[in-house]
Protein backbone atom coordinates (compact mmCIF):
# COMPACT_ATOMS: atom_id res chain seq x y z
CA UNK A 1 0.00 0.00 0.00
CA UNK A 2 2.80 2.44 0.85
CA UNK A 3 4.49 1.80 -2.50
CA UNK A 4 1.19 2.27 -4.35
CA UNK A 5 0.55 5.56 -2.57
CA UNK A 6 4.03 6.81 -3.45
CA UNK A 7 3.38 5.92 -7.09
CA UNK A 8 0.03 7.74 -7.01
CA UNK A 9 1.69 10.84 -5.58
CA UNK A 10 4.45 10.83 -8.19
CA UNK A 11 1.98 10.37 -11.04
CA UNK A 12 0.83 13.99 -10.75
CA UNK A 13 -2.72 12.78 -11.47
CA UNK A 14 -5.64 15.20 -11.62
CA UNK A 15 -7.81 12.82 -9.59
CA UNK A 16 -6.82 10.27 -6.96
CA UNK A 17 -9.08 7.27 -6.18
CA UNK A 18 -8.20 5.20 -3.09
CA UNK A 19 -9.91 1.99 -1.95
CA UNK A 20 -9.48 1.35 1.79
CA UNK A 21 -5.98 2.89 1.86
CA UNK A 22 -5.57 2.67 5.65
CA UNK A 23 -6.09 -1.09 5.90
CA UNK A 24 -3.02 -2.85 7.30
CA UNK A 25 -1.32 0.45 8.19
CA UNK A 26 -0.04 0.91 11.74
CA UNK A 27 -0.73 4.05 13.74
CA UNK A 28 2.16 6.23 12.57
CA UNK A 29 1.66 5.32 8.91
CA UNK A 30 -2.10 5.77 9.17
CA UNK A 31 -1.59 9.25 10.59
CA UNK A 32 0.99 9.99 7.89
CA UNK A 33 -1.55 8.94 5.25
CA UNK A 34 -4.20 11.22 6.74
CA UNK A 35 -1.79 14.16 6.83
CA UNK A 36 -0.72 13.47 3.26
CA UNK A 37 -4.30 13.37 1.97
CA UNK A 38 -5.08 16.64 3.72
CA UNK A 39 -2.39 18.26 1.57
CA UNK A 40 -3.40 16.60 -1.71
CA UNK A 41 -4.15 19.61 -3.95
CA UNK A 42 -6.41 18.01 -6.59
CA UNK A 43 -9.45 15.75 -6.84
CA UNK A 44 -9.77 12.94 -4.32
CA UNK A 45 -12.22 10.04 -3.91
CA UNK A 46 -11.67 7.71 -0.96
CA UNK A 47 -13.57 4.51 -0.21
CA UNK A 48 -13.03 3.83 3.48
CA UNK A 49 -14.60 2.74 6.75
CA UNK A 50 -11.87 4.45 8.79
CA UNK A 51 -13.67 7.27 10.56
CA UNK A 52 -10.40 9.02 11.43
CA UNK A 53 -9.54 9.18 7.74
CA UNK A 54 -13.08 10.23 6.83
CA UNK A 55 -12.91 13.01 9.39
CA UNK A 56 -10.55 14.87 7.03
CA UNK A 57 -12.88 14.67 4.03
CA UNK A 58 -14.97 17.61 2.81
CA UNK A 59 -17.97 15.50 1.75
CA UNK A 60 -19.27 12.06 2.70
CA UNK A 61 -21.29 10.07 0.16
CA UNK A 62 -23.10 7.03 1.56
CA UNK A 63 -24.39 4.14 -0.52
CA UNK A 64 -27.06 2.20 1.37
CA UNK A 65 -30.32 0.37 0.81
CA UNK A 66 -31.96 3.82 0.61
CA UNK A 67 -29.78 4.82 -2.33
CA UNK A 68 -26.93 7.29 -2.72
CA UNK A 69 -26.90 10.23 -0.30
CA UNK A 70 -24.41 13.08 -0.12
CA UNK A 71 -23.52 14.95 3.06
CA UNK A 72 -21.60 18.22 2.75
CA UNK A 73 -19.14 17.80 5.59
CA UNK A 74 -16.71 15.46 7.34
CA UNK A 75 -17.52 12.23 9.16
CA UNK A 76 -18.73 13.99 12.32
CA UNK A 77 -21.16 16.07 10.24
CA UNK A 78 -22.32 12.95 8.38
CA UNK A 79 -22.89 10.99 11.60
CA UNK A 80 -24.94 13.82 13.12
CA UNK A 81 -26.96 14.39 9.94
CA UNK A 82 -27.64 10.70 9.51
CA UNK A 83 -28.79 10.40 13.13
CA UNK A 84 -31.20 13.31 12.62
CA UNK A 85 -32.49 11.74 9.40
CA UNK A 86 -33.12 8.45 11.16
CA UNK A 87 -34.88 10.20 14.05
CA UNK A 88 -37.11 12.09 11.60
CA UNK A 89 -37.84 8.90 9.64
CA UNK A 90 -38.76 7.05 12.85
CA UNK A 91 -41.09 9.90 13.82
CA UNK A 92 -42.74 9.74 10.40
CA UNK A 93 -43.13 5.98 10.74
CA UNK A 94 -44.70 6.35 14.18
CA UNK A 95 -47.12 9.00 12.87
CA UNK A 96 -48.16 6.72 10.02
CA UNK A 97 -48.77 3.87 12.44
CA UNK A 98 -50.83 6.08 14.75
CA UNK A 99 -52.88 7.34 11.80
CA UNK A 100 -53.54 3.75 10.74
CA UNK A 101 -54.60 2.90 14.28
CA UNK A 102 -56.98 5.88 14.45
CA UNK A 103 -58.49 5.01 11.07
CA UNK A 104 -58.92 1.38 12.15
CA UNK A 105 -60.87 2.53 15.21
CA UNK A 106 -63.00 4.89 13.12
CA UNK A 107 -63.77 2.19 10.53
CA UNK A 108 -64.64 -0.31 13.26
CA UNK A 109 -67.06 2.21 14.81
CA UNK A 110 -68.57 2.83 11.36
CA UNK A 111 -69.17 -0.88 10.84
CA UNK A 112 -70.78 -1.18 14.25
CA UNK A 113 -73.15 1.75 13.53
CA UNK A 114 -74.15 0.23 10.21
CA UNK A 115 -74.73 -3.14 11.85
CA UNK A 116 -76.97 -1.55 14.47
CA UNK A 117 -78.99 0.33 11.81
CA UNK A 118 -79.43 -2.86 9.82
CA UNK A 119 -80.59 -4.74 12.91
CA UNK A 120 -83.09 -2.00 13.76
CA UNK A 121 -84.42 -2.00 10.18
CA UNK A 122 -84.86 -5.78 10.20
CA UNK A 123 -86.61 -5.64 13.55
CA UNK A 124 -88.88 -2.79 12.50
CA UNK A 125 -89.86 -4.57 9.28
CA UNK A 126 -90.82 -7.73 11.12
CA UNK A 127 -92.74 -5.82 13.80
CA UNK A 128 -94.60 -3.88 11.09
CA UNK A 129 -95.66 -7.12 9.39
CA UNK A 130 -94.21 -6.02 6.05
CA UNK A 131 -94.57 -8.29 3.06
CA UNK A 132 -91.75 -10.75 2.40
CA UNK A 133 -90.88 -9.08 -0.91
CA UNK A 134 -90.35 -5.77 0.88
CA UNK A 135 -88.25 -7.43 3.58
CA UNK A 136 -86.11 -9.12 0.92
CA UNK A 137 -85.53 -5.84 -0.90
CA UNK A 138 -84.60 -4.14 2.34
CA UNK A 139 -82.15 -6.96 3.11
CA UNK A 140 -80.59 -6.67 -0.36
CA UNK A 141 -80.11 -2.92 0.09
CA UNK A 142 -78.53 -3.46 3.50
CA UNK A 143 -76.17 -6.13 2.17
CA UNK A 144 -75.19 -3.95 -0.79
CA UNK A 145 -74.51 -1.04 1.53
CA UNK A 146 -72.43 -3.27 3.82
CA UNK A 147 -70.49 -4.64 0.84
CA UNK A 148 -69.74 -1.15 -0.44
CA UNK A 149 -68.54 -0.11 3.01
CA UNK A 150 -66.26 -3.16 3.24
CA UNK A 151 -64.71 -2.35 -0.15
CA UNK A 152 -64.16 1.28 0.81
CA UNK A 153 -62.58 0.31 4.11
CA UNK A 154 -60.41 -2.35 2.46
CA UNK A 155 -59.09 0.24 0.01
CA UNK A 156 -58.45 2.67 2.87
CA UNK A 157 -56.63 0.01 4.90
CA UNK A 158 -54.46 -0.96 1.92
CA UNK A 159 -53.53 2.69 1.40
CA UNK A 160 -52.65 3.07 5.10
CA UNK A 161 -50.54 -0.12 5.03
CA UNK A 162 -48.70 1.16 1.97
CA UNK A 163 -47.97 4.47 3.69
CA UNK A 164 -46.56 2.61 6.72
CA UNK A 165 -44.38 0.43 4.48
CA UNK A 166 -43.06 3.46 2.60
CA UNK A 167 -42.26 5.21 5.88
CA UNK A 168 -40.48 2.08 7.17
CA UNK A 169 -38.37 1.93 4.01
CA UNK A 170 -36.99 5.39 4.80
CA UNK A 171 -35.55 4.25 8.13
CA UNK A 172 -31.88 3.26 8.28
CA UNK A 173 -32.03 -0.20 9.82
CA UNK A 174 -28.84 -0.49 11.88
CA UNK A 175 -28.75 -4.12 12.93
CA UNK A 176 -28.97 -4.66 16.65
CA UNK A 177 -26.96 -7.68 17.75
CA UNK A 178 -26.76 -9.42 21.08
CA UNK A 179 -24.96 -12.36 22.59
CA UNK A 180 -26.74 -15.21 24.30
CA UNK A 181 -25.64 -15.52 27.93
CA UNK A 182 -22.22 -17.18 27.97
CA UNK A 183 -21.28 -19.49 30.87
CA UNK A 184 -17.69 -18.23 31.11
CA UNK A 185 -16.06 -19.67 34.21
CA UNK A 186 -14.67 -17.05 36.54
CA UNK A 187 -10.90 -17.38 36.52
CA UNK A 188 -10.00 -13.97 37.90
CA UNK A 189 -7.65 -15.37 40.55
CA UNK A 190 -5.98 -17.82 38.19
CA UNK A 191 -3.24 -17.31 35.67
CA UNK A 192 -4.40 -18.04 32.16
CA UNK A 193 -1.20 -17.10 30.30
CA UNK A 194 2.38 -17.37 31.50
CA UNK A 195 5.34 -16.65 29.21
CA UNK A 196 8.69 -17.33 30.88
CA UNK A 197 11.80 -16.08 29.04
CA UNK A 198 10.08 -16.66 25.69
CA UNK A 199 12.04 -15.88 22.53
CA UNK A 200 9.75 -15.12 19.59
CA UNK A 201 10.65 -16.20 16.05
CA UNK A 202 10.75 -13.87 13.04
CA UNK A 203 10.73 -10.59 15.03
CA UNK A 204 13.25 -7.78 15.61
CA UNK A 205 15.76 -7.99 18.43
CA UNK A 206 14.01 -5.26 20.46
CA UNK A 207 10.81 -7.31 20.87
CA UNK A 208 12.17 -10.83 20.53
CA UNK A 209 12.13 -11.63 24.25
CA UNK A 210 9.12 -11.42 26.50
CA UNK A 211 7.99 -12.38 30.01
CA UNK A 212 4.28 -12.07 30.58
CA UNK A 213 1.69 -13.20 33.13
CA UNK A 214 -2.04 -12.61 32.60
CA UNK A 215 -5.03 -13.59 34.73
CA UNK A 216 -8.56 -14.41 33.70
CA UNK A 217 -9.94 -10.92 34.22
CA UNK A 218 -7.48 -9.04 32.05
CA UNK A 219 -8.42 -7.69 28.63
CA UNK A 220 -5.23 -6.66 26.85
CA UNK A 221 -4.68 -4.55 23.75
CA UNK A 222 -1.40 -5.10 21.90
CA UNK A 223 -0.08 -2.03 20.08
CA UNK A 224 3.05 -1.30 18.09
CA UNK A 225 4.33 -0.74 14.56
CA UNK A 226 3.96 -3.30 11.82
CA UNK A 227 6.62 -6.00 11.94
CA UNK A 228 7.28 -5.75 15.69
CA UNK A 229 5.85 -9.21 16.42
CA UNK A 230 2.25 -8.61 17.54
CA UNK A 231 0.73 -11.35 15.37
CA UNK A 232 3.64 -13.67 16.10
CA UNK A 233 3.04 -13.25 19.84
CA UNK A 234 -0.62 -14.21 19.39
CA UNK A 235 0.36 -17.27 17.37
CA UNK A 236 2.76 -18.41 20.10
CA UNK A 237 0.09 -17.99 22.78
CA UNK A 238 -2.42 -19.83 20.56
CA UNK A 239 0.04 -22.70 20.06
CA UNK A 240 0.30 -22.05 16.31
CA UNK A 241 4.02 -21.26 16.58
CA UNK A 242 6.66 -22.69 18.90
CA UNK A 243 8.95 -20.20 20.69
CA UNK A 244 12.65 -20.35 19.94
CA UNK A 245 13.32 -20.54 23.68
CA UNK A 246 11.50 -20.33 27.00
CA UNK A 247 8.11 -21.73 27.95
CA UNK A 248 4.59 -20.65 27.04
CA UNK A 249 1.89 -21.95 29.37
CA UNK A 250 -1.81 -21.38 28.68
CA UNK A 251 -4.27 -22.98 31.10
CA UNK A 252 -7.57 -21.62 29.76
CA UNK A 253 -9.77 -22.78 26.89
CA UNK A 254 -8.53 -20.55 24.06
CA UNK A 255 -9.81 -19.41 20.68
CA UNK A 256 -7.56 -17.66 18.17
CA UNK A 257 -9.01 -15.77 15.21
CA UNK A 258 -6.42 -14.75 12.63
CA UNK A 259 -6.92 -11.95 10.11
CA UNK A 260 -7.94 -14.36 7.36
CA UNK A 261 -10.31 -16.46 9.53
CA UNK A 262 -8.51 -19.50 8.13
CA UNK A 263 -10.42 -21.98 10.29
CA UNK A 264 -13.69 -21.18 8.45
CA UNK A 265 -14.05 -23.60 5.56
CA UNK A 266 -15.41 -21.42 2.72
CA UNK A 267 -17.36 -24.39 1.30
CA UNK A 268 -19.30 -25.05 4.53
CA UNK A 269 -22.29 -23.03 5.66
CA UNK A 270 -22.36 -21.06 8.88
CA UNK A 271 -24.92 -23.47 10.31
CA UNK A 272 -22.64 -26.42 9.52
CA UNK A 273 -19.76 -24.68 11.28
CA UNK A 274 -21.98 -24.01 14.31
CA UNK A 275 -23.20 -27.61 14.40
CA UNK A 276 -19.61 -28.84 14.40
CA UNK A 277 -18.62 -26.40 17.17
CA UNK A 278 -21.64 -27.08 19.37
CA UNK A 279 -23.04 -30.62 19.27
CA UNK A 280 -25.25 -30.16 22.32
CA UNK A 281 -27.59 -27.35 21.22
CA UNK A 282 -30.53 -27.97 18.92
CA UNK A 283 -30.65 -26.53 15.40
CA UNK A 284 -33.41 -24.12 16.43
CA UNK A 285 -31.28 -22.86 19.32
CA UNK A 286 -28.27 -22.37 17.04
CA UNK A 287 -30.41 -20.56 14.49
CA UNK A 288 -31.79 -18.30 17.21
CA UNK A 289 -28.30 -17.41 18.44
CA UNK A 290 -27.14 -16.64 14.90
CA UNK A 291 -30.24 -14.51 14.30
CA UNK A 292 -29.31 -12.48 17.39
CA UNK A 293 -26.07 -11.65 15.55
CA UNK A 294 -28.04 -10.50 12.47
CA UNK A 295 -27.23 -13.68 10.55
CA UNK A 296 -30.60 -14.69 9.12
CA UNK A 297 -31.74 -18.00 7.66
CA UNK A 298 -30.58 -17.15 4.15
CA UNK A 299 -27.06 -16.16 5.26
CA UNK A 300 -26.44 -19.21 7.42
CA UNK A 301 -27.42 -21.62 4.64
CA UNK A 302 -24.96 -20.43 1.96
CA UNK A 303 -21.24 -21.34 1.83
CA UNK A 304 -19.40 -19.06 4.25
CA UNK A 305 -16.98 -18.07 1.48
CA UNK A 306 -19.84 -16.13 -0.16
CA UNK A 307 -20.48 -13.96 2.90
CA UNK A 308 -19.10 -10.49 3.48
CA UNK A 309 -16.09 -9.95 5.71
CA UNK A 310 -18.27 -8.73 8.56
CA UNK A 311 -20.65 -11.67 8.27
CA UNK A 312 -17.77 -14.16 8.22
CA UNK A 313 -16.25 -12.54 11.30
CA UNK A 314 -19.55 -12.71 13.19
CA UNK A 315 -19.91 -16.34 12.14
CA UNK A 316 -16.37 -17.13 13.34
CA UNK A 317 -16.99 -15.44 16.68
CA UNK A 318 -20.30 -17.25 17.06
CA UNK A 319 -18.58 -20.61 16.48
CA UNK A 320 -15.93 -19.66 19.03
CA UNK A 321 -18.17 -18.21 21.72
CA UNK A 322 -20.96 -20.79 21.38
CA UNK A 323 -18.70 -23.83 21.24
CA UNK A 324 -19.31 -26.81 23.51
CA UNK A 325 -16.50 -25.49 25.69
CA UNK A 326 -16.89 -21.74 26.06
CA UNK A 327 -13.48 -20.07 25.67
CA UNK A 328 -11.99 -18.31 28.65
CA UNK A 329 -9.37 -16.59 26.50
CA UNK A 330 -10.04 -14.91 23.17
CA UNK A 331 -7.15 -13.97 20.84
CA UNK A 332 -8.05 -11.54 18.03
CA UNK A 333 -5.71 -10.30 15.31
CA UNK A 334 -6.93 -7.10 13.59
CA UNK A 335 -10.62 -8.12 13.79
CA UNK A 336 -11.82 -4.79 12.37
CA UNK A 337 -9.99 -5.07 9.05
CA UNK A 338 -12.28 -5.05 5.99
CA UNK A 339 -15.38 -4.37 8.11
CA UNK A 340 -17.82 -1.58 7.36
CA UNK A 341 -18.80 0.80 10.16
CA UNK A 342 -22.02 -1.02 11.19
CA UNK A 343 -20.09 -4.32 11.35
CA UNK A 344 -17.37 -2.73 13.49
CA UNK A 345 -20.06 -1.43 15.85
CA UNK A 346 -21.63 -4.90 15.96
CA UNK A 347 -18.21 -6.38 16.74
CA UNK A 348 -17.73 -3.87 19.56
CA UNK A 349 -21.09 -4.93 21.00
CA UNK A 350 -20.20 -8.62 20.77
CA UNK A 351 -16.83 -8.22 22.45
CA UNK A 352 -18.30 -5.90 25.04
CA UNK A 353 -20.69 -8.69 26.07
CA UNK A 354 -17.90 -11.26 26.34
CA UNK A 355 -16.72 -11.66 29.94
CA UNK A 356 -13.63 -13.82 29.53
CA UNK A 357 -9.99 -12.78 29.16
CA UNK A 358 -9.08 -11.22 25.83
CA UNK A 359 -5.97 -10.22 23.90
CA UNK A 360 -6.58 -8.12 20.79
CA UNK A 361 -4.27 -6.61 18.17
CA UNK A 362 -5.53 -3.51 16.38
CA UNK A 363 -4.33 -0.16 15.05
CA UNK A 364 -7.77 1.42 15.56
CA UNK A 365 -7.66 3.45 18.79
CA UNK A 366 -11.39 4.20 18.79
CA UNK A 367 -12.25 0.53 18.38
CA UNK A 368 -9.85 -0.48 21.17
CA UNK A 369 -11.22 2.18 23.52
CA UNK A 370 -14.72 0.67 23.27
CA UNK A 371 -13.72 -2.87 24.28
CA UNK A 372 -13.29 -2.22 27.99
CA UNK A 373 -9.60 -3.13 27.92
CA UNK A 374 -7.71 -3.24 31.19
CA UNK A 375 -4.09 -3.31 29.95
CA UNK A 376 -1.92 -2.16 27.08
CA UNK A 377 0.98 -4.33 25.90
CA UNK A 378 3.18 -2.06 23.82
CA UNK A 379 6.10 -2.96 21.59
CA UNK A 380 8.86 -0.38 22.06
CA UNK A 381 12.56 0.00 21.31
CA UNK A 382 13.15 -1.10 24.91
CA UNK A 383 11.05 -4.24 24.53
CA UNK A 384 7.52 -5.15 25.56
CA UNK A 385 5.89 -2.89 28.19
CA UNK A 386 2.64 -3.77 29.98
CA UNK A 387 0.72 -0.96 31.66
CA UNK A 388 -2.85 0.14 32.34
CA UNK A 389 -4.99 0.98 29.32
Amino acid sequence: MRASLIGAWLSDADFLILDEPSNHLDRPRRQALIDQLLHWPRGLLVVSHDWQLLQGMERIVELSSLGLHSYGGNYAFYAEARALERQHALQQLEQRKLERQRQDQAMRAQRERQSRRQARGDRHGKEANQAKILLDRQKERSEASAGKLRQQQLATRQLLDQQVREAAQQVHHDALISLHALPVERVAQRRVVELDAVELPFVPDATRHIDLVLNGQQRVGIVGPNGCGKSTLLKVIAGQLAPLAGTCKVVAATVWLDQGLAHLNPEHTVLEHMQAANRQATDSDLRMRLAQLDLDTQKIMVPSGLLSGGERLKAALACALYADETPQLLLLDEPGNHLDLPSVQALEAMLGSYRGAMIVVSHDDVFMDKLGLTDRLQATAQGWILDAW
